[in-house]
């Protein structure tokens, strides 16, 4: 602090020439002097001045007129003020308008030290503590950068991760459509299909695109089941039907131990997409919620593409009759085997369901 500027205004000579000598006494080596207002403005408009000192009456401008200049310059000056005793209202005036202390005439050197020495020390620690937050600011600035760097990074990373995997389903979907042809518009519609249905429930965007993404590849395992039973022209002997209900094991079995939720949920569909919600289907015979969702919404896209495609054993059948089988029955299938609430969701959406049938015909 011995360092800072300090300014000392004052109109008396002898005053002015005693905070001179008393300042520098105290250590203060940096102490410029004049006698009036007007040119005490102009050095604070050029030079760097840590404190003011200046008695608040003196001919011309007084001191609460440089108050008043001091806090137009926005500057980092503090403001010490010389009265008489007899003028302490002065003094409160000059607080109220921007200075820190004030000193009472006649003054002593203790006292002098003591109040620049406050007033300083306030001054720095201000100034630190402004250096602190701009500190703390950018740090903070650096360090969100930094922390976004990171997550861009990770975002790609993840991304990265998430087209390998898709990479991988759509390559693995690719070998169920190797033996029959047919499956290879199938696995598009029914992924399309379940799409609809798990916006219409309502399932969050996320879980949406990975029953979209992994539906196709429910038949994954009839790559295990023999051609003359795949591709057979007509009904299959219940010997033969028993090895084409295995795919749906064999399926989970290719696509087990994975740790992404997309292979994991492939799992799944593979598994149980034959299930029904009436107990009736296979491999397990579940019931109900026992069904993984995924599987109880992809069930009713299965069923309705499946009675529109042509197969080695049967033939296509219109929107119309599709739509009735599922809603209503007939001497195979049943409403009660698929959940009541998806069920009524295809009510509601089935006409999308036609128009997806006609896009990948």
């Amino acid at each position: 602090m011995a360092s800072e500027k300090i300014l000392v205004v004052d109109d008396e000579i002898p005053i002015l020439e005693y905070l001179e000598r008393t300042l520098k006494h105290l250590g203060y080596t940096s102490v410029i002097s004049t006698d009036s207002a007007e040119k005490a403005l102009e050095i604070l408009e050029s030079k760097d001045i840590a404190l003011l000192i200046a008695d608040i009456h003196m001919p011309g401008m007084g001191g609460l007129w440089l108050i008043e200049k001091v806090k137009e310059l926005n500057t980092d000056t503090n403001i010490i003020v010389i009265t008489a005793s007899q003028n302490l209202e002065d003094a409160i005036i000059a607080l109220n308008a921007g200075a820190d202390r004030y000193i009472l005439k006649p003054m002593h050197m203790g006292d002098i030290e003591h109040v620049i020495k406050n007033v300083l020390e306030k001054r720095r620690l201000i100034i630190e503590n402004r250096e602190y937050q701009r500190n703390l600011e950018q740090k903070v600035e650096e360090r969100t950068k930094e922390l976004q760097q990171a997550l861009d990074i990770l975002r790609i990373s993840q991304e990265k991760i998430k087209s390998s995997y898709i990479e991988s389903i759509q390559r693995l979907t690719a070998a169920a459509e190797y033996k029959d042809e047919e499956t290879g518009s199938h696995i598009k519609r029914v992924g399309l299909y379940t799409k609809i249905m798990a916006e219409e429930l309502g399932l969050p965007p996320e879980q949406v695109e990975i029953i979209y993404i992994t539906s196709p590849m429910h038949d994954l395992g009839k790559v295990s089941v023999p051609d003359h039973i795949l591709l057979k022209q007509g009904p299959l002997t219940e010997e033969e039907f028993e090895i084409m209900k295995q795919h749906t094991i064999i399926g989970a079995k290719i696509l087990h131990g994975s740790e992404s939720n997309f292979i994991k949920t492939a799992e799944k569909i593979a598994l149980t997409h034959h299930e029904r919600w009436n107990g009736t289907g296979y491999p397990y015979g579940l019931k109900k919620e026992e069904i993984p969702l995924e599987s109880r919404i992809f069930a009713i896209a299965d069923v309705y593409d499946a009675l529109r495609s042509h197969r080695p054993y049967k033939s296509p059948v219109d929107h119309k009759t599709t739509y009735r089988v599922i809603t209503e029955g007939d001497l195979k299938s049943s409403p009660d085997q698929f959940d009541p609430e998806l069920l009524n969701i295809f009510k509601k959406i089935h006409k999308r369901f036609e128009e997806i049938y006609h896009t990948y015909p």
